[in-house]
């Protein structure tokens, strides 16, 4: 009896491992879709370098050359790049490129949450 019991728990287990798997795999996005992103947002000039995409494609990280000490007006310009072409659950995160090229120090400037309004 015990012995049902163990095996029928390690099958739940394995289940449930497998459906959050299938939950999380869905939640990231096509190739396509990240293409179309990291071009609209390398065509702006202020945003020189490639993004970086992080957690599963939830976080999009973008460097620019720091002008002010605060650049979340560029994070929020971002979001409204991507809600063109119809992603809206992503966190921006926009990164000094000076101290990431000089000694990989990635000092966040700027941040914005697509899912939210302005």
């Amino acid at each position: 009896m015990k012995r049902n019991i163990i095996i029928l728990l390690i099958a739940a287990c394995v289940g449930i491992t497998l459906y959050i798997n299938k939950i999380k795999e869905g939640q990231k996005l096509d190739p396509v879709s990240k293409s179309q992103v990291e071009a609209l947002v390398l065509a702006d000039a202020r945003f020189p370098a490639r993004p970086v995409w992080w957690e599963d494609d939830s976080v999009l990280a973008v460097g620019v050359i720091k002008e002010q000490d605060d650049h979340t007006q560029d994070a929020k310009d971002i979001c409204e790049l991507i809600r063109s072409v119809g992603i809206k659950a992503l966190l921006i995160e926009i990164y000094d490129l000076g101290p990431i090229q000089q000694k990989n120090d990635w000092q966040r400037i700027g941040v914005s949450r697509c899912d939210q309004p302005d």
